[in-house]
């Protein structure tokens, strides 16, 4: 084991705020701003308690801010486990809430139950937690529990959202006196518009109200006959209430919503279908490509390609577009929500097994029957069996295809023309950058800071976290690599100090712990040059060190060295112990006592 006095001299606090002065400076009254001013504060104290309590709630916050830019990225996951990375530094009702809405877009809606549950118990005051936990729990049809948490919210604070949400609980519990009664408060806060209607004729679409539904898209058109989506959800509407049926009129209203807007993503999307379930191959190809152009990442629009392709007995053409869409899906982090690309599988597997490709096509197939067992374990009994050798489903198939195209255009709760846009990708990666680094220097600073307490598994899974961060930080690779040795993790101390050698007469710390690291891993050749450089260079020597390099020396059988490292120890301390023992002095029993 190595000695700690060398860590705690080696580990010093080489990067303290590093990202302080590229970080921007926010009102005086932002949270995160505060923290990393208490934090440098600490920094100057050169207190490693102080500097340790003072790190962790910066982590906290920039963990949950760095949660938001993956939340709209879309990529939920990853936003939850940055959440739950931050509960270990500290736990806070933002941070729960943040959780439960990424559970929300995760389709998760138990978990988002959870969290909010804990934020409101954290933060009963706070309207947000309950509206949230109000609309996680109509994710879970818990409409009568919605209600209360809706209300709850609204006692504290009115807002326009939670009445929408409010009045699906209603419309939910077929209260729907209540929901028009609660609709009608919305419109007063709101204003009485286009968008507004289109929203609350969603919630009675949604809650299978669909008369109710197309008065308020028709009113919304009226208020403004060019209001966005009103005739794509009133289309919508037609198709859920008629059996998934494309209708003349459905295609009608589709139509008049590419007028309105012809890059329409959902309209294109639907009327592809449609036209292919018409085996209007053409027609439907081109609605597909825009919607493709649109949103290049959903596998169901290159099935449908898939499925005019083959039907036109253009097989090449075909097993591209399912091979593309059956590898969409199972790169994505929720296959199982793309269960109907399981005709990707079934139309390719037959093509394959015409064409002599037996192994690969019998995969396939035996993976769209798993998919099958799973569409139905998810209650999705309306999905349609296939139906010809073409791979063309009947009307209920649009169901699933539908929905999934639903995810990737959902509607915002305030006007077209108010809507604040996500950031820029330009601006959104410059604050990815901003908070990287300060999660790099915070995390270094956190880690020096327990490594000066002799905590050096925290401080090694500290560092870690700061090299995955920004691995930039200066002296970081050091740092790390001497918390590898203080962790006796001999072989990666050696990797990452290794490129340190020509360092090792200016800096004894790691210059020993890159000779022992060498030594304990079979280098001897390198050990000894390290050792070599060391006490060519040095010109402070100190004793107890000496020492350690002594005991080095005797382990790489260089005993005169060795001995030669001893009485420069007793130079210093005459009195020194162990290097008299180490030299059969008889001052060794003395020294001893």
């Amino acid at each position: 084991m190595c000695p700690k006095f060398v860590i705690a001299l080696a580990l010093s606090f080489f990067c303290v705020f590093y990202a302080i002065s590229t970080f921007p400076q926010e009102p005086a009254a932002d949270e995160l701003t505060l923290r990393v001013n208490a934090a440098f504060e600490a920094r100057k104290s050169e207190d490693a308690i102080a500097v340790s309590q003072a790190s962790r709630p910066v982590i906290a916050l920039t963990l949950v801010r760095m949660a938001k830019l993956r939340l709209d990225a879309k990529a939920y996951e990853e936003a939850t486990k940055l959440c739950r990375d931050s509960l270990e530094f500290e736990d806070t009702a933002l941070t729960r809430m943040e959780m439960a809405i990424a559970s929300l877009y995760a389709k998760k809606p138990a978990e988002a139950v959870e969290q909010a549950t804990i934020a409101t118990q954290m933060a009963p005051r706070n309207a947000l937690t309950w509206s949230i936990k109000g609309q996680a729990l109509l994710r879970k049809s818990d409409f009568e529990g919605a209600s209360v948490a809706l209300k709850t919210a609204l006692d504290l604070k009115r807002d326009s959202e939670t009445l929408h949400a409010l009045g699906i609980a209603y419309l939910g519990m077929r209260e729907k006196e209540k929901a028009h009664e609660t609709f009608s408060q919305v419109l007063v806060l709101t204003g009485d518009a286009g968008w507004s209607r289109v929203l609350i004729g969603r919630a009675y679409q949604e809650r299978k109200f669909p008369q109710d539904a197309v008065e308020q898209f028709k009113t919304a058109l009226q208020l403004d006959p060019r209001t966005p989506n009103a005739h794509y959800y009133w289309a919508f509407t037609l198709l859920q209430a008629n059996d998934w049926s494309p209708t003349p009129e459905v295609q009608a209203q589709l139509l008049e919503e590419l007028h309105l807007n012809s890059r329409h993503f959902l309209a294109n999307y639907v009327l592809g279908i449609s036209e292919s379930m018409e085996r209007k191959f053409a027609e439907s190809d081109r609605y597909l490509r825009v919607a493709l152009e649109l949103s290049p990442s959903l596998p169901e629009i290159w099935m449908y390609l898939g499925l005019n392709a083959n039907a036109r007995e253009e097989r090449q053409s075909a097993e591209r577009y399912f091979r593309k869409a059956i590898s969409l899906r199972e790169h994505d982090a929720h296959p199982g929500q793309h269960l109907s690309v399981r005709k990707a599988y079934i139309v390719l597997g037959r093509i394959l097994l015409t064409t002599g490709r037996e192994n690969e096509g019998n995969q396939l197939l035996q993976k769209a029957r798993k998919m099958q067992l799973e569409d139905l374990t998810d209650r999705q009994e309306k999905v349609a069996t296939i139906k010809s050798k073409e791979g063309t489903g009947v009307s209920g198939a649009v169901v699933p295809d539908i929905s999934e195209a639903e995810n990737q255009a959902p509607l915002s709760f305030a006007p077209a023309s108010n809507q604040k846009s996500h950031a820029s990708g330009a601006a959104a990666e410059k604050a990815e950058a901003q908070l990287r680094s300060l999660l790099g220097s915070s995390f270094n600073d956190l880690a020096t800071a327990e490594a000066l307490q002799e905590e050096f598994a925290l401080a090694l899974k500290h560092y870690l976290a700061a090299s995955t961060w920004d691995s930039h930080i200066p002296g970081l690779q050091r740092n790390l690599g001497l918390a590898y040795f203080a962790t006796n993790d001999f072989a990666k101390s050696a990797k990452a100090l290794a490129p340190f050698a020509g360092r090792a007469g200016q800096d004894p710390q790691l210059g020993f712990a890159l000779a022992k690291s060498f030594a304990e891993t079979g280098n001897k050749l390198g050990a000894i040059s390290v050792l070599q450089k060391m006490e060519a260079t040095e010109t402070s020597p100190d004793a107890l060190r000496s020492v350690e390099i002594g005991k080095l020396w005797q382990k790489l059988n260089q005993q005169d060295r060795a001995a030669k490292s001893f009485r420069r120890a007793l130079v210093i301390d005459p009195r020194n112990a162990e290097a008299n023992c180490a030299l059969h002095l008889p001052a060794c029993s003395s020294a001893a006592q």
